[in-house]
Protein backbone atom coordinates (compact mmCIF):
# COMPACT_ATOMS: atom_id res chain seq x y z
CA UNK A 1 0.00 0.00 0.00
CA UNK A 2 1.39 3.42 -1.06
CA UNK A 3 -0.33 5.30 2.01
CA UNK A 4 1.11 3.30 4.12
CA UNK A 5 4.97 4.53 2.85
CA UNK A 6 4.22 7.67 3.87
CA UNK A 7 7.42 8.55 6.10
CA UNK A 8 7.71 11.20 8.84
CA UNK A 9 10.98 11.84 8.52
CA UNK A 10 13.04 11.43 5.52
CA UNK A 11 16.53 11.36 5.91
CA UNK A 12 18.62 14.16 3.45
CA UNK A 13 22.15 13.97 2.73
CA UNK A 14 24.75 15.69 5.00
CA UNK A 15 26.53 18.62 2.75
CA UNK A 16 29.89 17.56 1.01
CA UNK A 17 31.51 20.49 -0.59
CA UNK A 18 33.85 17.90 -2.56
CA UNK A 19 30.83 17.77 -4.63
CA UNK A 20 29.53 21.60 -5.12
CA UNK A 21 28.53 22.63 -8.29
CA UNK A 22 30.47 25.29 -7.57
CA UNK A 23 34.12 23.61 -6.58
CA UNK A 24 36.34 24.42 -9.74
CA UNK A 25 37.67 21.18 -8.96
CA UNK A 26 34.81 19.18 -9.66
CA UNK A 27 32.78 18.77 -13.12
CA UNK A 28 29.22 18.42 -13.42
CA UNK A 29 27.87 14.92 -14.31
CA UNK A 30 26.87 14.82 -18.03
CA UNK A 31 23.59 12.61 -19.04
CA UNK A 32 24.07 10.08 -21.64
CA UNK A 33 22.20 10.70 -24.99
CA UNK A 34 20.68 7.26 -24.46
CA UNK A 35 19.49 8.69 -20.94
CA UNK A 36 18.07 11.91 -22.71
CA UNK A 37 15.99 9.44 -24.96
CA UNK A 38 14.50 7.48 -22.39
CA UNK A 39 13.40 10.27 -20.02
CA UNK A 40 11.77 11.58 -23.52
CA UNK A 41 9.94 8.88 -23.58
CA UNK A 42 9.47 8.52 -20.15
CA UNK A 43 7.34 11.60 -20.29
CA UNK A 44 5.61 10.12 -23.08
CA UNK A 45 4.81 7.38 -21.85
CA UNK A 46 3.11 9.37 -18.52
CA UNK A 47 0.94 11.77 -20.65
CA UNK A 48 -0.24 8.62 -22.38
CA UNK A 49 -1.57 7.38 -18.78
CA UNK A 50 -3.95 10.77 -17.99
CA UNK A 51 -7.10 10.92 -19.23
CA UNK A 52 -8.77 13.63 -21.19
CA UNK A 53 -10.61 15.20 -18.10
CA UNK A 54 -11.99 18.58 -18.38
CA UNK A 55 -8.86 19.55 -15.12
CA UNK A 56 -7.02 16.95 -14.18
CA UNK A 57 -5.46 16.11 -17.75
CA UNK A 58 -1.37 16.29 -18.95
CA UNK A 59 -1.67 20.01 -19.38
CA UNK A 60 -2.60 20.58 -15.78
CA UNK A 61 0.51 18.09 -15.26
CA UNK A 62 2.63 19.92 -16.93
CA UNK A 63 1.64 23.40 -15.38
CA UNK A 64 2.16 22.21 -11.76
CA UNK A 65 5.41 20.88 -12.95
CA UNK A 66 6.32 24.00 -14.31
CA UNK A 67 5.22 25.77 -11.36
CA UNK A 68 7.59 23.75 -9.58
CA UNK A 69 10.25 23.84 -11.10
CA UNK A 70 10.24 27.62 -10.79
CA UNK A 71 10.00 27.08 -6.89
CA UNK A 72 12.51 24.76 -6.33
CA UNK A 73 14.86 27.41 -8.76
CA UNK A 74 14.04 30.24 -6.47
CA UNK A 75 15.85 29.03 -3.64
CA UNK A 76 18.42 31.08 -3.27
CA UNK A 77 20.57 32.28 -0.60
CA UNK A 78 20.35 35.36 1.66
CA UNK A 79 22.40 37.97 -0.11
CA UNK A 80 24.29 38.92 3.56
CA UNK A 81 28.00 37.05 3.69
CA UNK A 82 28.62 34.72 5.42
CA UNK A 83 31.83 34.17 7.85
CA UNK A 84 34.86 31.93 7.49
CA UNK A 85 33.22 29.30 9.88
CA UNK A 86 30.69 27.73 6.63
CA UNK A 87 31.19 28.31 2.95
CA UNK A 88 28.08 29.89 1.14
CA UNK A 89 27.08 26.72 -0.65
CA UNK A 90 27.32 25.37 3.02
CA UNK A 91 25.23 27.28 4.70
CA UNK A 92 22.44 27.19 1.48
CA UNK A 93 22.82 23.34 2.53
CA UNK A 94 21.58 24.66 5.60
CA UNK A 95 19.22 26.88 4.84
CA UNK A 96 17.18 25.20 2.55
CA UNK A 97 17.32 22.11 4.53
CA UNK A 98 19.13 20.00 2.10
CA UNK A 99 17.48 20.70 -1.04
CA UNK A 100 19.78 22.48 -2.86
CA UNK A 101 22.45 20.74 -2.75
CA UNK A 102 20.38 17.47 -3.38
CA UNK A 103 19.67 16.42 -7.12
CA UNK A 104 18.00 13.63 -5.91
CA UNK A 105 15.06 15.27 -3.97
CA UNK A 106 14.89 18.20 -6.37
CA UNK A 107 14.18 15.52 -9.28
CA UNK A 108 11.67 13.70 -7.63
CA UNK A 109 9.71 16.89 -6.19
CA UNK A 110 9.36 17.67 -10.01
CA UNK A 111 8.86 14.10 -11.38
CA UNK A 112 5.98 14.14 -8.28
CA UNK A 113 4.26 17.13 -10.12
CA UNK A 114 4.44 15.44 -13.67
CA UNK A 115 2.76 12.31 -12.52
CA UNK A 116 0.30 13.63 -9.51
CA UNK A 117 -2.76 13.11 -11.13
CA UNK A 118 -1.95 10.09 -13.26
CA UNK A 119 -4.88 8.34 -14.37
CA UNK A 120 -7.10 10.55 -13.00
CA UNK A 121 -11.19 9.99 -13.65
CA UNK A 122 -11.83 13.86 -13.04
CA UNK A 123 -14.14 12.91 -9.62
CA UNK A 124 -13.10 13.23 -6.26
CA UNK A 125 -11.85 10.09 -4.24
CA UNK A 126 -15.40 9.70 -2.85
CA UNK A 127 -17.38 9.69 -6.25
CA UNK A 128 -14.11 7.27 -7.50
CA UNK A 129 -14.84 4.82 -4.45
CA UNK A 130 -18.60 4.71 -5.87
CA UNK A 131 -17.85 4.33 -9.56
CA UNK A 132 -14.77 1.73 -9.25
CA UNK A 133 -15.48 -0.76 -6.43
CA UNK A 134 -12.47 -2.57 -7.71
CA UNK A 135 -10.31 0.79 -7.53
CA UNK A 136 -11.56 1.27 -3.87
CA UNK A 137 -10.94 -2.06 -2.72
CA UNK A 138 -7.49 -2.53 -4.08
CA UNK A 139 -6.44 0.90 -2.18
CA UNK A 140 -8.88 0.32 1.01
CA UNK A 141 -10.84 3.50 0.17
CA UNK A 142 -8.43 5.63 0.85
CA UNK A 143 -6.34 8.55 -1.54
CA UNK A 144 -7.17 5.76 -3.97
CA UNK A 145 -6.47 8.15 -7.32
CA UNK A 146 -3.73 8.94 -5.67
CA UNK A 147 -1.75 5.74 -4.27
CA UNK A 148 -3.18 4.78 -8.30
CA UNK A 149 -0.74 7.16 -9.92
CA UNK A 150 2.10 6.39 -7.75
CA UNK A 151 1.46 2.75 -8.84
CA UNK A 152 1.16 3.24 -12.27
CA UNK A 153 4.06 5.48 -12.95
CA UNK A 154 6.40 3.82 -10.73
CA UNK A 155 5.54 0.49 -12.99
CA UNK A 156 6.49 2.50 -15.73
CA UNK A 157 9.39 3.79 -14.52
CA UNK A 158 10.59 0.36 -13.81
CA UNK A 159 9.83 -0.78 -17.22
CA UNK A 160 13.67 -2.61 -18.61
CA UNK A 161 13.48 0.03 -21.21
CA UNK A 162 14.34 2.72 -18.95
CA UNK A 163 17.69 1.21 -17.30
CA UNK A 164 19.87 3.86 -18.32
CA UNK A 165 17.33 6.58 -16.84
CA UNK A 166 16.75 4.95 -13.42
CA UNK A 167 21.16 4.70 -13.23
CA UNK A 168 20.93 8.35 -13.97
CA UNK A 169 18.32 9.06 -10.99
CA UNK A 170 19.94 6.62 -8.21
CA UNK A 171 22.84 4.49 -7.72
CA UNK A 172 22.65 2.20 -5.79
CA UNK A 173 19.48 0.58 -3.28
CA UNK A 174 19.35 3.57 -0.18
CA UNK A 175 19.07 6.23 -2.43
CA UNK A 176 16.45 4.05 -4.98
CA UNK A 177 14.77 3.84 -1.38
CA UNK A 178 15.13 7.31 -0.66
CA UNK A 179 14.03 8.30 -3.66
CA UNK A 180 10.75 6.42 -3.54
CA UNK A 181 9.57 8.18 -0.53
CA UNK A 182 10.08 11.02 -1.29
CA UNK A 183 7.74 10.08 -4.65
CA UNK A 184 5.38 8.81 -2.22
CA UNK A 185 5.51 11.79 -0.14
CA UNK A 186 5.00 14.25 -2.14
CA UNK A 187 2.32 12.67 -4.33
CA UNK A 188 0.54 12.02 -0.96
CA UNK A 189 0.13 15.43 -0.15
CA UNK A 190 -1.74 16.57 -2.98
CA UNK A 191 -4.75 15.01 -1.05
CA UNK A 192 -5.68 17.73 0.47
CA UNK A 193 -9.03 15.72 1.80
CA UNK A 194 -8.13 13.04 3.95
CA UNK A 195 -8.51 14.28 6.98
CA UNK A 196 -5.77 11.05 8.29
CA UNK A 197 -3.42 12.43 6.58
CA UNK A 198 -3.37 15.96 6.81
CA UNK A 199 -3.74 15.75 10.43
CA UNK A 200 -0.01 13.63 10.06
CA UNK A 201 1.12 16.52 7.91
CA UNK A 202 0.13 19.58 10.43
CA UNK A 203 1.79 17.62 12.97
CA UNK A 204 5.07 16.72 11.06
CA UNK A 205 4.98 20.78 10.21
CA UNK A 206 4.60 21.70 14.14
CA UNK A 207 7.36 19.24 15.49
CA UNK A 208 9.47 20.38 12.68
CA UNK A 209 9.59 23.97 13.43
CA UNK A 210 7.68 24.77 16.69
Amino acid sequence: MVVDEVAEIITMPDYEACVSDTNPDTSAPTVSDVAMKQLHDYVAVIARLYRNNPFHNFEHASHVTMSVSKLLSRIVAPREEQGDEKSQEAFLHDHTYGITSDPLTQFAVVLSALIHDVDHRGVPNFVLCKEDLNLAAVYREKSVAEQNSVDLAWNALMDPTFDDLRRCIYGDESEMKRFRQLLVNSVMATDIFDKELGILRKKRWDKAFQ
